[in-house]
Parts: structure tokens; sequence; C-alpha cells
């Protein structure tokens, strides 16, 4: 009895042995698999170490410099000082790129069109109110504030000037004094004034601030893996040999299947807009069919990326296996994570390399600061050559991966 049940032990242990030798197989012959498995995770892994690294990244913020200084003396000894020289001195410390502009009108028109990141406009009053005790006179601190994160470290490397300053009218008290002579010096500095956003703030709250870039991944994602794993059944199932031996030329069948796919496509990215604005509160300061024409380009450009790589996949596996590859990259480069801006310089020319990344500018652009749909014209243009682009490649694809 004991030695039948031993026999059908060992017998289990065979064919379950059979079955892992079985599987061990087919993936030693599958060579993405195996780079599947051990070098897309250091190369996800790295992305990931550059883009969230702690670093401090050069931001450009604008200038306006009206202090006109003052003076300390006592006796005959007089000590000139501008405290708005060294808090200049103070932001270029914290890696931000000042460009002077004559007039406070002049800057605040670049900071809206998105040309600066933020802007400083010391007023004429700026050093004899720190003297005198008053504070900061009318001390502005003004931030972009489509991205909440740049935001927030804009924000950061102000107070920071600020709190820097009394060391640095310390320094120059000493600099400039000889020992022994008493000129009174200056007073510690105030708090810093409330930084003033000229799009979206704390009153707009995170989600809508990261909504845009939400809205691009989600309707991207899901486009291509169903457009890709769609396309691979009507390879599979021999209607592409069909319709190569018919008269449709090979860029009517990408344009055709562009086009029934992207209806869907297209109504699912309108559900996901909606959702996003009426269900979960989201704001758009924009129009809403502004925000869903470059969602709609997005979703494009998603329906013929997915036909061009599905290409490249004999089984929905292979599908799944592109995530990786070609979404995942995107939503790291593409603002989701961290403002591309503050990237290693390298990733950002690889981010402004993805259809992703205009996608997530036009609909910040749209839905947090509230401009219009010519004024994304750029990011539509770049979303259109993309389209065009796999479009033509999956074409020349068709006949040859077929036959």
């Amino acid at each position: 009895m004991r030695g039948r049940e031993t026999k059908a032990v060992r017998e289990s242990f065979t064919r379950t042995g059979a079955i892992a030798r079985r599987i061990i197989t087919q993936f030693r012959r599958d060579p993405r698999t195996i780079a599947l498995l051990f070098i897309a995770p250091i190369i996800i892994l790295t992305l990931v170490g550059y883009v969230i690294a702690e670093k401090t990244t050069p931001v450009s913020v604008g200038l306006v410099d009206f202090d006109q200084g003052a003076t300390l003396s006592a006796g005959p000894l007089t000590l000139d000082i501008e405290a708005g020289s060294l808090l200049e001195t103070a932001l270029t410390d914290r890696s931000l790129e000042l460009r002077s502009y004559a007039s406070a009108e002049d800057m605040l028109a670049d900071v809206r069109d998105g040309k600066l990141y933020g802007g400083v406009v010391i007023p004429p009053d700026f050093t004899s109110g720190i003297l005198a005790g008053r504070g900061f006179g009318d001390l502005r601190l003004i931030v972009e504030g489509s991205d909440a994160m740049l935001a927030g470290d804009i924000s950061r490397r102000y107070a920071q000037a600020l709190q820097s300053l009394p060391e640095k009218l310390a320094q120059e008290h000493e600099r400039v004094v000889p020992p022994g002579v008493n000129v009174p010096a200056p007073p510690t500095t105030p708090r810093a004034p409330a930084v003033e956003f000229t799009y979206g703030g704390p009153e707009l709250g995170t989600l809508s601030y990261f909504a845009p870039s939400l809205v691009a991944f989600i309707a991207f994602f899901l486009t291509f893996l169903l457009t890709s794993v769609s396309f691979l059944r009507e390879r599979s199932s021999g209607t592409m040999e069909r319709l190569l031996a018919s008269p449709v030329q090979r860029g009517e069948i990408v344009v055709g299947y562009l086009l029934g796919f992207g209806i869907f496509a297209l109504a699912q990215s309108l559900v996901i807009l909606l959702f996003s604005v009426y269900a979960l509160g989201v704001k758009l300061a924009g129009s809403l069919g502004a925000a869903f024409t470059v969602e709609a380009a997005l979703v494009a450009v998603a329906v013929v990326m997915g036909i061009f790589f599905s290409f490249y996949a004999r089984n929905e596996l292979q599908v799944i296996q592109f995530i990786p590859v070609v979404v995942l990259p995107q939503a790291m480069l593409s603002g989701l994570l961290t403002p591309i801006d503050t990237m290693w310089e390298p990733l950002r020319w690889l981010a402004y390399a993805m259809p992703m990344t205009y996608a997530n500018d036009g609909l910040r652009a749209v839905m947090v600061r509230g401009w219009s749909l010519g004024s994304v014209g750029k990011e539509l243009a770049v979303l259109g050559g993309f389209l065009v682009l796999f479009t033509l490649l999956a074409s020349r694809l068709i006949k040859r991966q077929v036959a």
C-alpha cells in the first residue's frame, strides 16, 4: 500500500516537473521575456532614480529691482547698503536664473505666457524699510503656479533667500566698517511676504494640479493597450491577409483602423475628462472643448502607436511587455512625477521626444492656466506630427509583417 502511494507521489512530481521544464524552456526561447524580467526593472529604476533624485536645478525667474539703497552713518563714517543687490545674490545662490526687466508689467506678461516660472519685484524703499524696521515694503514674490511641485520648489527658494538676507547684511556691515567704529548694524529682517500665484495657488487643490497629467496618462495607457490587443487579434484571425488580397492600400488600412478604434478611444477619453471635472471636482480654468481636443490628439497618437507596436507582438503577453518600454517611461518623463525642467538634461531631451509630454503641457495650459485652444497650437502640431509619423511607420510594416 505504502509502495503504491510512494509511486503515485513520484509520478505526480514527475508530471509537475515536466510542466515546469516546459515553461522554463519557453522562457529560454523567448529573449524578449528574459529581457523584460531582468533589464526592464533596471531601466525603470534608473529612470526613477534620476527623475526624483534630490537636486537643485536652475530655474528662470524675472527680476525688477527698483531698490534705491540707504546709508548708515556714525559721525564722519557712512555705510551705503543696497539690500536689493544682496537679495539678488541670495536668489542666485539658490539656483534661480535671474532675468532683469525694466518694468513689472513686462515681466508679469512673460510669466503669464509661460516664459518664466516666477518673478521678484524689489520696491524702491526695500533697503530703507529694512533698516527702519518697517519690513520689506512692497516686495513681491511671484510664482507662475501651473505646476504644483515646481511652484512649491520656487517658493522654498524664495524663503531661503530671504532668510539668508540678515547674514548677508551683517557680512556687508563687517566688511565695510573698520574695527572700533560704531555704526549701527542692520536689524533682523522680518517675515517674508506671501507668494503671489499667477495661476492656481493653494486653493486649487492637489487633484486639480495633477489632473492634466493623470488624464493624459490614463487615456494614453488604456487606448494603447486596447488597440494593440485588438489589432493583434485582427492579424491572428487572418483579417489582414484578406485585406491585403483586396485593392485596399496599406495606408488606407491603417487610417481605417485608426478611425474605427478612434471612435471608441475618443468616447473613452471624453468619459475620463467629464468624470474628472464633474464627478471628482477637478477645476477647469479653460474650456472643456479645448481640453478634449488636446486629449483627442493624444489618443489618436496612442491608437497608431498601438497598431505600430502590435506588429512586434505574437500574443497578448508580448503586448503587455511593451508597457514598461513604451508607457511607463512616458509617465515618468512627461511631468507626472516631477517637472521636466528640473530633470537631468539628457532626460529632458528624451522627455521632449515623447507625445505624452506635449499632451501634458497642453492640458495643463488649458485646465490650470485657462488658455484657449489657439494658445496650445504648438503642442497640437507636435502631436499631429507624431500621428503622421506612426501612421507612415505602421503602413510600411503591414505588408512585410503579414507576409
